[in-house]
C-alpha cells in the first residue's frame, strides 16, 4: 500500500497490549474488550483518511459483528486469515500457544476454547498453501475491487 502511495497503518492486537490494552489479560471478555478498543482506534483512523489493517484474533461472530457496525459495513472488509491449528503452532513467535498448552493462559481460542470460523469473510487466505506475497497481492485485489484503492 505505501509502495502504490497510500497511507495504511496496522492495528495489532498484541502491539494494543503493550499500550493501550496493557491492563488487559487473556480471557474470553478481556480479548473481546482488546478487539473493541482496537477497532475504535481502526475507526478513528479510517475516518482520517488512513486505510486501517488490523490484526486481531477473534474467534467469535458477535465480535466481528459489531467490528463491522463500529467501523460502518462500507469501510469494513473481512478477511479471514485461515491456517490449520498445526501450523499456527509451528509460527508462534510468541509462545502463546505453548503457553495456552500448559495452562497459563486460559480460553486460547482453538486450544482451549472454541475458534468459529467467519461464515461470510469477504475474502479467505489459506495461509497453508499461498505464501506471503500471494496473500497480500489477494488483498490488494480486494481492495481495488472494492475502490478502496485506485486500479491503476
Amino acid at each position: 500500500l505505501f509502495d502504490a502511495g497510500h497511507l495504511a497503518t496496522t492495528i495489532d492486537g498484541q502491539q494494543l497490549r503493550v499500550g493501550i490494552s496493557r491492563d488487559l489479560g487473556f480471557t474470553a471478555a478481556e480479548r473481546s474488550e482488546n478487539l473493541r478498543r482496537g477497532i475504535e482506534v481502526a475507526r478513528v483512523v479510517n475516518q482520517s483518511g488512513v486505510i486501517a489493517l488490523c490484526a486481531f484474533v477473534a474467534p467469535h461472530e458477535l465480535p466481528r459483528r459489531r467490528a463491522r457496525e463500529v467501523v460502518g459495513d462500507d469501510r469494513f472488509i473481512e478477511i479471514f486469515v485461515d491456517a490449520p491449528i498445526e501450523l499456527c503452532r509451528e509460527r508462534d513467535a510468541r509462545g502463546l500457544y505453548a503457553a495456552a498448552d500448559r495452562g497459563d493462559i486460559a480460553d486460547f481460542p482453538g486450544v482451549s476454547s472454541a475458534f468459529e470460523p467467519p461464515a461470510d469473510a469477504d475474502l479467505v487466505l489459506d495461509t497453508q498453501t499461498l505464501t506471503v506475497e500471494a496473500c497480500a497481492e489477494r488483498v490488494m485485489d480486494l481492495l481495488r475491487a472494492r475502490d478502496v484503492i485506485s486500479a491503476s
